[in-house]
């Protein structure tokens, strides 16, 4: 058998257990009863818990749900407990509950739906071995973030300083280490970029038909550490140098037009078939630098609607939505946008009713 799991819920579980076994893991369910020495002595051997929100309906009627068992295990850090990965499996109305909450958000490694979790079980699969692999390399590789994030001798001027020193205070601590590296780092632009920012930064359409012979040029800037299983990433700093070193253009990335671009490219690598990006409607420039956060599509910071966040750490970019995107989703982002840019919305939105 596979990896073990403990799928703790209050229901009945044959089907889903039935599905997690089909995927190749072994496990094991239990209605947890009110005994939290029972529960940890569950969790044994087993390479990571799922746990549904709600564990108090069940015939050994628990007192306390998934964050209480989750906050016990997240606490015992001694050197006879295996940390592992801690999932939250429950319905749709309670994983809505469950991101609003952000004090629950420090507990679980992520969460999905049972509607998720059916709907493309292999994704979930994929998911739930990468955390399990990624605990196990940092406490294999002890720590050592170049070691942990794939990176070579000589590349150790690609971490932000302040990385470092955040790090060093989550050192011994598997989960902390890890949901830090996949929040702060895979999941923001700055250091790494994905897919589409990659497209909008060279201003080549990802449906170009050369795009994975683009994309192959690429390799030695792609990311290899932990997360890379589920997550294409790439080194922005490597990218920079690709384009210095290698294209040789003689004008830094930024500095270019989509269309500039997308012609260097293809003159330096022989590649026909690139197409540029092309900007989104009420996009003035196409000197794409980031992508909306709404379509993802590229996008000019000057054109863009900054999102407003508490706070944006060092080496990460600011996050921006499109006038495009501002116009149909203004709801969603009404909190998050300036009063100026409010303004601007209405103010595109009457002239558009205008001409209309």
């Amino acid at each position: 058998m596979g990896y073990k799991i403990l799928y703790i819920e209050d229901q009945k579980t044959d089907s889903r257990e039935s599905d997690l076994i089909a995927l190749g893991f072994d496990v094991e369910s239990y209605d947890p009863s009110s005994d939290m020495k029972e529960v940890l002595s569950k969790v044994g051997d087993k390479n990571a818990l799922i746990l549904d929100y709600r564990l108090t309906q069940g015939e050994n009627q628990a007192c306390f749900d998934a964050p209480t068992i989750a906050a016990t295990l997240r606490s015992k850090h001694t050197t006879d407990f295996k940390e592992r990965p801690i999932i939250l499996m429950s319905n749709e109305s309670i994983i809505v509950d469950y991101y609003k909450d952000f004090r629950n958000q420090d507990l679980f490694d992520f969460a999905v739906s049972k509607k998720g979790f059916l709907e493309n079980k292999e994704k979930f699969k994929q998911c739930i071995v990468s955390f399990i692999t990624a605990y196990d390399k940092v406490k294999t590789d002890k720590f050592i973030l170049t070691e942990i994030l794939g990176l070579k001798s000589g590349d150790e001027g690609l971490i932000h300083s302040h990385i470092i020193l955040k790090l060093k205070h989550k050192d011994g601590f598997v989960y902390e280490f890890t949901r830090f590296i996949n929040d702060y780092i895979i999941h923001s632009i700055g250091l790494l970029i994905g897919e589409d920012v990659l497209s909008a930064r060279l201003g080549v359409s990802k449906a170009s038909k050369d795009w994975d012979k683009l994309l192959s040029h690429l390799e030695p800037a792609k990311y290899q550490g932990i997360f890379s299983d589920i997550h294409s990433r790439w080194w922005m700093g490597k990218i920079n140098y690709w384009w210095e070193e290698v294209i040789k253009a003689g004008v830094p990335l930024r500095r270019l037009n989509a269309e500039e671009r997308t012609a260097v490219l293809k003159e330096k690598l022989s590649l026909v078939d690139l197409e540029p990006v092309i900007k989104t409607p009420y996009s003035k420039s196409s000197n794409f630098w980031t992508i909306c956060k709404h379509s993802k599509h590229p996008l000019d910071p000057f054109d863009g609607i900054e999102l407003l966040k508490k706070e944006y750490l060092p080496w990460q970019d600011k996050e921006y939505i499109s006038f495009d995107s501002a116009l149909t989703e203004i709801d969603t982002y009404k909190d998050i946008i300036s009063e100026i840019d409010k303004k601007a919305i209405r103010e595109l939105a009457q002239k558009i009713n205008t001409n209309e």
